[in-house]
């Protein structure tokens, strides 16, 4: 099995986006269109008369180094497809990668050498990316990814796939985790947390939502390490407390250590809510430990499919034939979209970085081929998302819970 542990930074932000809408995120009146202009004799960085230069950030080294492996591969699947059916105004797409796998620092070196490639834009997913964020920002380039850093939320030249982030951290919390237990008899809460601040973020918004609800926090630590194993402790303390209902904010294989030591203290779960491990290796490596968990994801899932998903598959075994069609596959495939559906809006015949931008904040029901639901770019922008599809893991694979996505709402009492 490739799936690699993760840093709890990585799995909270990428599973669980809590965001806040401060004054000036939103603008006051639309935007006009940038037009194309009537010639291309002076096209912007990275488009030439064949090609249209773009630049992909992630991480190709250090622990998550061959976890992001998959994200190269979805991009150049989709870029495949694209390329195939015409490409953009009859120029193919080219990917020049760069490695942001030592941090945020690695992050604005990576952005800087793209830049200076003379890449038209960049697809970044990446923990990483609030290294780069102002400096791309300041020069203009499109960016389009995996909305899990606050910048997604808060520079207008970043669109998330899906959804958006907080421009300020950690925004208002959202009810949809504590009405889903508490629809699943969940009553006696249990919360863990720790690593990173994305994890702690995430479960405090969650408990903050489940008094209205009627849920008890009984348990919560907020504290756990990084790489940890042993978790005899919480385990105890959750069976004297009673606990019936646990929610984290760490990594899939983490989860999996605290779920074993749970079941060995003979704690009865009703409901288990993880922030990630949407990958069918998972499941089926872990699926006693698993049974019965839940995760939440952003996307469709493959368990209601779609044909853009045969058409994610069959390209993605074209580029990189021993590429698991999983989580970080989707989401190079989705950025990629979402990067395509810029160039369309700034007009194929000359795109300019100026039309990607603002035309594509005016888009308007962009589904990806019916893989997220209908998104308005302006709307989501500082959000937060509503809705997810909740999965659950049986017998070793994973069942939605529903056909479309369950969501929450902003908890009563939010700051806006």
């Amino acid at each position: 099995m490739r799936l690699r542990q993760r840093g709890a930074r990585l799995v909270v932000a990428a599973a669980v986006s809590v965001v806040a809408c401060t004054a000036g995120c939103g603008a006051t009146s639309a935007p006009t269109p940038v037009a194309a202009p009537a010639s291309c004799t002076r096209p912007d960085p990275g488009v030439s008369s064949g090609t249209i230069d773009v630049g992909g950030i992630f991480p190709q080294s250090g622990p998550d180094g061959a976890l992001f492996d998959a994200v190269d591969a979805g991009i150049r699947a989709r870029f495949l497809v694209q390329n195939e059916e015409g490409g953009i105004g009859g120029r193919s797409l080219a990917l020049q990668t760069a490695d942001d796998g030592d941090g945020e620092q690695a992050n604005l070196a990576a952005a800087h050498y793209l830049v200076g490639r003379h890449v038209f834009g960049v697809i970044e997913v990446s923990t990483n990316g609030e290294g780069s964020a102002s400096y791309l920002h300041r020069s203009g380039v499109p960016v389009t990814g995996w909305a899990i850093t606050p910048s997604w939320g808060r520079d207008q030249n970043m669109f998330g796939y899906h959804y958006s982030t907080p421009p300020s951290p950690p925004g208002r919390p959202v009810t949809l985790n504590a009405q889903f237990a508490k629809a699943h008899g969940g009553d006696r809460v249990a919360v863990l947390a720790g690593g990173a601040a994305e994890s702690v973020q995430f479960v405090t918004g969650f408990m903050a939502t489940l008094p209205a609800l009627g849920l008890h926090l009984v348990y919560q630590n907020l504290h756990e390490r990084l790489g940890q194993t042993d978790f005899s402790f919480d385990a105890a303390a959750m069976a004297r407390a009673g606990v019936d209902t646990l929610l984290t904010g760490l990594a899939p294989l983490t989860n999996v250590a605290v779920l074993q030591a749970a079941k060995a203290a003979g704690v009865p779960l009703k409901v288990v809510l993880l922030p990630a491990g949407y990958d069918g290796r998972y499941a089926a490596a872990f699926a006693s430990v698993l049974e019965g968990a839940y995760v939440a994801i952003d996307w469709r899932p493959f368990e209601l499919p779609v044909p853009a998903h045969a058409q994610f598959e069959d390209a993605l075994r074209r580029v990189a034939p021993d590429a698991y069609p999983g989580q970080l596959a989707m989401v190079g495939w989705l950025s990629a979209s979402t990067f395509i559906r810029g160039l369309q809006a700034a007009g194929p015949r000359c795109p300019l970085r100026t039309a990607f931008v603002t035309n594509l904040r005016l888009v308007r029901g962009y589904t990806a081929d019916g893989l997220v639901p209908p998104t308005d770019f302006s709307a989501l922008f500082g959000k937060e998302p509503l809705c997810y599809w909740m999965l659950q893991v049986h017998l070793g694979r994973f069942v939605p819970v529903s056909d479309q996505p369950l969501c929450g709402k902003i908890a009563s009492g939010a700051r806006s």
